[in-house]
């Protein structure tokens, strides 16, 4: 089985330390990393990975949302699915989910195995 290219994106450490090695214990994804969302559209473009894992509240010039938004203009048809994660609550995030083209929102906390449930099924549509 060909291992699906996961882009996970987070300024916290701790955060993406975590995501990394639940992605890796599945051990059906090639885990990538960036720290921002400058970083994440830069690596999307050179790695052209399935799908990008994402929180929405990031510093910088590009937030998790702006970040989504540019890697699905670029991509079209092609461009990988987005999966937008964040501590607010949905109803806070939820138009800002919808509007950049993100195709999961998850809210934090979650646990390892609805992430990889949900990444799992993400590729299988």
């Amino acid at each position: 089985m060909t291992k699906k290219k996961v882009l996970i994106v987070d300024d916290n450490a701790d955060i993406l330390a975590l995501l990394h090695a639940t992605l890796d214990l599945a051990e059906v994804f090639e885990v990538h990393e960036a720290r921002d969302g400058t970083a994440a559209v830069a690596a999307v473009a050179t790695l052209q990975p399935e799908i990008v894992l994402m929180d929405i509240m990031m510093p910088g010039p590009i937030d998790g949302v702006e970040a989504c938004r540019q890697i699905k203009a670029a991509g079209g048809d092609a461009a990988p699915k987005v999966v937008l994660i964040s501590a607010k609550p949905v109803d806070q995030i939820k138009e800002g989910a919808k509007s950049c083209g993100a195709d999961l929102f998850i809210a934090k906390p979650f646990g390892p195995v609805q992430l990889v449930e949900s990444l799992t099924a993400l590729y299988r549509t």
